[in-house]
Parts: structure tokens; C-alpha cells; sequence
């Protein structure tokens, strides 16, 4: 097998996963929980920020979020790539995310049902792109807009992915357009 930074990352963010929650309360959950922190978020946000992206990008017949590791990637990109402020926010949208679930539901987050956990993350996206100024819908749109870009630029989601240089023109020869029917998924 052929490793690449993806596969290294990937399987060296694996090993620290483990269960925190006792097993039977995290299989009823349906929950990856991270005992050790990660590179940038500590255990409890790299829990949250990958559940989060589970549940956006689920796996179906096509991979997941948890499949290309974005959650992953992104908690490599905050300590290489991402500015202070950049930082600052997905902390702080990780704090609030969790403190908005415990006043609207009375409980933790990490703690509710993936059914409710869905229903949350619905409300908040619904949300989101109706009000424009609050900071913590803004935060979820950058956090939402990273998950979504690492994922379909991840080998997992999208194995011919070449980045070009240079703007989008949004043409596609008959050749691309096949290779992207062929896959069933963009």
C-alpha cells in the first residue's frame, strides 16, 4: 500500500480515537468519541467537530465526512494553515454549538441521541442562512463550508480530484461529464 500524507494522517488520528463513554452508551449514541487531543482542538472539540461532520456529510452509498477524515484534516489545517482569528472562531463556534445545545435541550451535546443531534444541527442550518450577522451562524457557514471543501477535495469523496490553478469556468468535456456519472456522486 502506498502511504501518502492522507493515509498517515488518517490512520495516526485513528489510533487516538477511542472510547470515552462506556461502549454501551456509545454504540446507542452512534458517537466516534476521542480520548487524546488532537493537534489543535483538545478531545472533547474533536469529538464534537467530527460528530458534527459525520452528521452533515453521513455515509451512504458514497463515503462520509468520517470516510475522508475532514474533521481530521481539519484540526491539522487550524495549527498549519488557519490565521488567529480563523482559530478563534472555530473555537469559539464549538464552545457556543455546545452551550446553545445544553439551554435549548437541557442537556449535553454529546449526550443527546443522533436523532436529536440531527434535529439540532438541522435547526441551526436552517438558521444560519437566514440571519446574517450573528457571529455564531457565521462561524457555522465557515465551519460548514471547510467540512463540505475538505471532503469532496479528499481522495475518499473524490479520487480524480486534481486541483487547477486558476478560476473556475464551469465547462466539462463529455469525457469528464461521464466520469462524473459513473462515480454517482459530484
Amino acid at each position: 500500500m502506498k502511504i501518502n500524507r492522507r493515509v498517515f494522517l488518517g490512520s495516526m488520528l485513528y489510533v487516538v480515537s477511542t472510547a470515552v463513554i462506556p461502549f454501551e452508551l456509545k454504540s446507542s449514541l452512534k458517537l466516534t468519541v476521542f480520548k487524546s487531543d488532537a493537534s489543535f482542538f483538545n478531545a472533547e472539540q474533536m469529538t464534537l467537530a467530527h460528530d458534527i461532520a459525520d452528521i452533515m456529510i453521513p455515509k451512504t452509498h458514497t463515503p462520509g465526512a468520517s470516510d475522508s477524515h475532514a474533521a481530521q484534516i481539519l484540526d491539522e489545517l487550524m495549527v498549519s494553515w488557519a490565521s488567529l482569528n480563523t482559530q478563534q472562531q472555530m473555537l469559539s463556534f464549538l464552545s457556543e454549538f455546545q452551550d446553545r445545545a445544553r439551554d435549548l435541550h437541557n442537556k449535553d451535546y454529546l449526550l443527546m441521541t443522533r436523532e436529536r443531534r440531527l434535529a439540532y444541527l438541522v435547526e441551526i442550518d436552517q438558521n444560519a442562512f437566514e440571519d446574517t450577522t450573528s457571529p455564531f451562524l457565521i462561524a457555522y457557514k465557515r465551519f460548514k463550508e471547510l467540512i463540505f471543501h475538505l471532503h469532496y477535495t479528499s481522495k475518499e469523496a473524490n479520487p480524480e480530484f486534481i486541483l487547477v490553478p486558476g478560476g473556475y469556468k464551469g465547462d466539462l468535456t463529455e469525457d469528464e461529464l461521464q466520469a462524473i456519472n459513473k462515480r454517482q456522486y459530484l
